[in-house]
């Protein structure tokens, strides 16, 4: 009886212990996938990048005091827009603005959550430094509105989001010779820091397309030998009166990295010397100086243009009823671009890169690209200058205005008046543009040569 019992004994306890084996081997096909049919692979899994609950978030540093407060303050305005704007698309999105005058902005940004991980900032120099020295860098995807980051920094450490030094003279020497066909050029500059640095990136910019440059520079602080700096370009010889200087100048194109108000004064300077057929090509400084301004003498600039990354004209309504500028725009496109980028944690560089050149969004201002090395280069707009300060160029009028300013300089130079007995002009102009001038006509009997190679008229 008792053999009886302890054999049943172990009998239960083995099928107990086969039950629970088998119990345990399912569960584990079912985990390892064990249940698809022969010879399938289990489906490839897939991570799914994932917005958080309350939305992207986009991080603005931005000073709230000092001098920089007031383009802080547009930034700002531009960056709530554009959220605005989304918001009312049906997108949630979080802005996140920081105080970069603060003395802990570095640990408010670091204690934001990890996927706030696009950070506008900075403003400032010293500021961008004090997050790379900190290691800020290496935790969020910095996009600087500095025109330019420390050697080796960028696309690495950093990446910008705004317009550099190099993408003033692509736009200008794209406007001059890809539209005007001008391969000569010259530079007259004042011996700064700016000024040295803007001409040398030019001449590097003409040598690398075979073209060189002649230059000329002068002291920004003594006007009263600007006309003779600039006679060492134009090379002016004695015309026919004795008098009237004939410009021997060898290039069509002069670049002047100097700021607006002295404009004046440096084109009296070549003008003094018998030059008034240049083209003029300016910087980013010209917008400052010309914006919301009238001129009175629009003529004497009528072949001067710059380069800019903001076109009123052509601005998104949101901006145009806020009365935009560059800096909203600045911050109305970063932040539509952030949200656009979809980053919620800082990746390594080349996956940032790579990011960055499968980014698409529209644009307020001119439009900003990145290459395969992070490198930003911003397609800037060109303008000239009008009676209302400023507009948007248009090459093929520019070209007709620079073909009368050269027929009329060739007459002058043949001593032939440019007007007629009642004063109209003897060369007809492009409309919307005016001639000034009561000189009494005389028979014209040469054919006006190109700009450059105008020379002392051979005696007849």
């Amino acid at each position: 009886m008792a053999d009886k019992y302890t054999n049943d004994k172990v009998k239960y306890f083995a099928v107990l212990n086969l039950a629970a084996r088998l119990c345990a081997l399912y569960v584990l096909c079912v985990l390892s996938a064990c249940a698809l049919p022969p010879g399938q692979p289990p489906a490839p899994s897939t991570t799914v990048k994932l917005a958080p609950p309350a939305g992207p978030c986009v991080v603005l540093g931005l000073p709230a005091s000092g001098s920089y407060e007031a383009i802080a303050a547009k930034i700002r305005k531009g960056a709530e827009a554009a959220r605005q704007e989304m918001i009312e698309q049906g997108a949630s999105v979080r802005l996140e603005i920081i105080n970069t005058e603060g003395a802990h902005w570095l640990a408010e940004l670091s204690a934001l959550p990890a996927e706030c991980a696009v950070v506008g900032s900075p403003l400032q120099a010293v500021r961008y430094e004090e997050a790379r020295r900190t290691g800020l860098t290496e935790q969020r995807v910095f996009f600087t509105f500095l025109p330019s980051l420390e050697a080796g920094d960028e696309g690495v450490r950093a990446w910008r989001f705004f317009p550099s030094p190099q993408d003033q003279i692509d736009a200008i020497v794209a406007f001059a010779t890809d539209s005007l066909n001008i391969r000569a050029y010259g530079a007259f500059y004042p011996n700064d820091a700016f000024g040295v640095r803007m001409t040398a990136l030019l001449e590097q910019s003409l040598a690398a397309k075979s073209m060189f440059l002649q230059k000329a520079s002068y002291p920004p602080g003594d006007v009263t030998v600007w006309s003779d700096a600039a006679a060492s370009l134009v090379r002016p010889v004695p015309g026919p009166d004795g008098r009237t200087p004939i410009p021997q100048t060898p290039f069509e194109a002069l670049f002047l990295p100097d700021s607006w108000k002295n404009m004046d004064l440096l084109i009296t300077s070549l003008l003094y010397n018998g030059e008034d057929r240049l083209v003029l090509l300016g910087t980013t400084l010209w917008e400052q100086g010309l914006s919301g301004r009238i001129l009175a003498n629009v003529e004497k600039y009528s072949l001067a243009v710059f380069p800019g990354a903001w076109n009123a004209a052509a601005a998104p309504a949101v901006l145009k009823a806020r009365n935009g500028d560059f800096w909203m725009a600045l911050g109305y496109d970063f932040t539509r671009f952030a949200v656009k980028l979809g980053l919620y944690s800082r990746p390594a560089p080349r996956d940032v890169n790579a990011a960055l050149r499968e980014a698409r969004t529209t644009w307020s201002m001119a439009p900003i690209f990145w290459d395969d090395a992070g490198l930003a280069h911003q397609r800037l707009w060109m303008f000239q200058v009008s009676s209302l300060g400023m507009t948007p160029a248009d090459p093929e009028l520019f070209a007709q205005i620079r073909a009368a300013v050269l027929q009329r300089a060739a007459l002058r130079m043949q001593g032939q008046p440019a007007v007629d007995a009642q004063g109209n002009p003897l060369v007809p102009l492009p409309p919307g543009q005016s001639f000034q001038g009561n000189q009494p006509a005389l028979p014209i009997s040469s054919t006006p040569r190109p700009s450059y190679k105008l020379s002392l008229p051979q005696s007849r």
